[in-house]
C-alpha cells in the first residue's frame, strides 16, 4: 500500500500551518464558475451533478457493506473501489470543472508548493456536489493523491444562505447524543470525553463533555424539550457530537428524514422539518456540529437539498462535518476518535487547529493505514479554512 499512497505534496509535519485558500464560486442562474478572481464558462447542470453524486454513493455504499462484513483494516483485501472511484471521478473531475480552470488550479497549486491548497466551494443549494471524489490524475493508474479528497482541505457553503464565521469556540466544551443501538457509538463519546479531559488537564482548561441524559431529566425529554435546550443561551457547546441513526420514514409526498437518538434506551427524533420550522429559534452561541450519522448528507439517498447538513445550519450551526451514505458503526466510531485525537492534539500543542486540515489527515490515516478510503464519505459544510480554538 506504501507504493500507491506515494505523494509529491509535503508530509503532514511539512506542511505549514496555512495553505493558500481559494474560493471556487459556481454563480446561480449564469454558466460561470469563479475560481480566485478568475472565471471561466461551464458546461453542466444540476442534473448532472445529482447523476455523478448518485455514482459515488452507490460506490461508497458497496464500499460500506464490505467494511462490514471484513472490518476496518482492508489491507489484505483486494479491492478496487479506487479503481472504481478514479473512473467516475475523472469523468466528473473533466465534465463539472472546465479545461482552463483545472489548469489554472495547477499553475496554483505548484505556485503555492509548500503551502498547498485549501479550496472551498460556494454553490447554490441544488448543486451541492462531492467535490472530495474529484479525480485530476491520469485515466491509467491510480494516485490516489489525485482525488480531491486526499489531496485538499474542502468545504462547501451555499450562495448567500448562510454566515460562516471563520472560528469556532470550543466554550465549555462538546455536547453528545447517542443511540444506544450503534454498537460503539458509547465507546465512541468515551474516547472522545477521555481526550477531552486529557488536554484540560494538561492546558488547565475548563471543558466538558456532556451526554444528553445528563442535561435532560429522562421524564422530561422529548424533541421540543431538546430543541428548547438548543436555543437556551447557556447551551454553551462549541461542537454537537451526534453518534446515531439519521433515516428518512416515506411520507405521502417525500421521505421524512430525521435523527433517531436515545437517552436512557428512550428514543427521541429530531426530524428535518423540526430543524426548519425551529431555525430563527436555533443555536445562538454557533456551535460546530459533527453529523456522525448514517447517511446524514443523504437521507434517503435522494441527495435532497433540504438535507440535515443545510438543516442544522439553518438552525444556527457554525459549521457541519457530515456523511454522504450509510456508515458501519465500528468505522465511525474509530474515525470520529482519530478525528478528535487529531484535532485536540492540535489543539494542545497550541498550534493552529483548521478543522478541513484534521479532516483531511483523518481521511489519510485510514487510507495509508488500512487501505480504507471510506473516510471519503465525510464533507465539511463551512469554509475549508475554518479553525477551532479554546
Amino acid at each position: 500500500m506504501g507504493n500507491a499512497v506515494a505523494s509529491t505534496l509535503p508530509s503532514g509535519d511539512e506542511r505549514r500551518e496555512s495553505r493558500c485558500h481559494l474560493l471556487v464560486t459556481i454563480m446561480r442562474n449564469i454558466p460561470i464558475v469563479a475560481v480566485g478572481v478568475r472565471t471561466f464558462a461551464l458546461d453542466f447542470a444540476e442534473g448532472d451533478v445529482q447523476a455523478f453524486n448518485q455514482k459515488f454513493v452507490a460506490i461508497l455504499e458497496e464500499l460500506s457493506v464490505d467494511v462490514t462484513q471484513k472490518g476496518i483494516d482492508l489491507r489484505e483485501y483486494n479491492h478496487d473501489y479506487l479503481n472504481r472511484l478514479r473512473g467516475i471521478g475523472k469523468a466528473a473531475y473533466n465534465k463539472i470543472l472546465p479545461s482552463t480552470a483545472g489548469e489554472y488550479l495547477k499553475d496554483k497549486e505548484i505556485e503555492e508548493k509548500q503551502r498547498g491548497l485549501s479550496l472551498t466551494f460556494q454553490t447554490p443549494t441544488e448543486i451541492s456536489f462531492f467535490w472530495e471524489m474529484l479525480y485530476a490524475g491520469e485515466p491509467f493508474s491510480v494516485e490516489t493523491h489525485e482525488f480531491w479528497g486526499f489531496r485538499h482541505p474542502i468545504g462547501r457553503t451555499y450562495w448567500g444562505e448562510f454566515n460562516f464565521p471563520d472560528r469556532i469556540q470550543l466554550q465549555g466544551g462538546i455536547f453528545s447524543a447517542i443511540h444506544h443501538k450503534l454498537k460503539y457509538s458509547q465507546r465512541e463519546v468515551e474516547q472522545v470525553a477521555q481526550l477531552l479531559h486529557q488536554v484540560c488537564q494538561r492546558l488547565s482548561l475548563k471543558l466538558n463533555l456532556h451526554l444528553l441524559e445528563n442535561i435532560i431529566p429522562i421524564e422530561t425529554i422529548c424533541t421540543n424539550r431538546l430543541l428548547e435546550l438548543f436555543h437556551d443561551p447557556e447551551f454553551r457547546y462549541g461542537i454537537i457530537h451526534f453518534a446515531c441513526h439519521c433515516l428518512a420514514s416515506e411520507g405521502v409526498y417525500t421521505p421524512q428524514a430525521y435523527l433517531s437518538l436515545t437517552t436512557q434506551q428512550k428514543k427521541i427524533e429530531i426530524e428535518l422539518e423540526a430543524l426548519l420550522a425551529w431555525q430563527k429559534y436555533g443555536f445562538q452561541n454557533r456551535p460546530f456540529v459533527f453529523l456522525n450519522a448514517c447517511g446524514s448528507a443523504t437521507p434517503g439517498q435522494l441527495l435532497q437539498t433540504m438535507n440535515f447538513p443545510s438543516g442544522m445550519l439553518s438552525f444556527g450551526a457554525a459549521g457541519v462535518i457530515a456523511t454522504a451514505c450509510a456508515i458501519p458503526d465500528r468505522f465511525a466510531s474509530a474515525f470520529a476518535s482519530k478525528f478528535y485525537e487529531l484535532l485536540l492534539g492540535k489543539l494542545e500543542n497550541n498550534m493552529s487547529v483548521d478543522i478541513g486540515e484534521v479532516l483531511l489527515e483523518t481521511r489519510l490515516y485510514f487510507l495509508w493505514e488500512y487501505n480504507n478510503p471510506l473516510g471519503l464519505a465525510y464533507g465539511l459544510y463551512a469554509c475549508s479554512n475554518q479553525k477551532l480554538r479554546d
